[in-house]
């Protein structure tokens, strides 16, 4: 009988060989994420140069742009009936763009821009959950480090929702995640879109 308990112990230890990750195991995946997805960015959903006209200035992307240029980063001219916006040398320390979709009659490739501001960091791991794929759901608040000057003015601010709903989060936000297991121990590409 006391063989059988030490062999039932036995395999009991063999099958919980596979070491279950921590909350650093994911907080390390979820920050080494971060650092190869680069900075934090907001959407300006277009490519400049470019002309906005009366009514495009006063509201949207307008709005932003003249905050942004009232910070340094972006410079503006009259352009017939509008107002031509150009990233300044200040602007391209921030600015990025990326390839995207225009989706109308045809679907046709073109370059978004995005302003970065920050990089984020894990705050804290507040849970996770084993995904039959042998994932797991993570839950998790961030912070921001490094956060450009320009990002907190209140025009900014005003004029800018998303960046304002990125820094009042930080600390206080839960956002969730995948982090898949690989040979390489764990993997997460954290989503920075709102």
């Amino acid at each position: 009988m006391r063989k059988l308990a030490i062999l039932a112990i036995g395999l009991a230890l063999a099958a919980c060989g596979d070491k279950q990750p921590t909350e650093s195991d994911f907080k390390a995946a979820l920050n080494r994420g971060f650092e190869e997805s680069g900075p934090v960015c907001v959407p300006l959903n277009k490519s400049f140069p470019l002309t906005l006209n009366q009514m495009e200035q006063e509201h949207g992307i307008g709005r932003a742009l003249l905050a942004l240029e009232g910070a340094g980063l972006f410079a503006s001219a009259p352009d017939g009936k509008g107002r031509r916006f150009k990233v300044t040398d200040q602007g391209q320390k921030f600015y990025i763009e990326r390839e995207g979709k225009s989706i109308g009659l045809t679907v046709q490739k073109v370059k978004h821009g995005f302003i970065c501001f920050a990089d984020m960091r894990v705050e804290k791991v507040t849970r996770w959950n084993a995904q039959p794929d042998q994932s797991f759901a993570v839950s998790y608040t961030y912070r921001l480090e490094g956060i450009a000057p320009w990002a907190t003015a209140p025009s900014v601010i005003r004029a800018m929702p998303k960046l304002s709903l990125w820094i009042n989060g930080a600390q206080k936000a839960e956002r969730k995640t995948i982090v898949k297991k690989t040979t390489n121990g764990l993997e997460a590409v954290p989503d920075k879109a709102l």
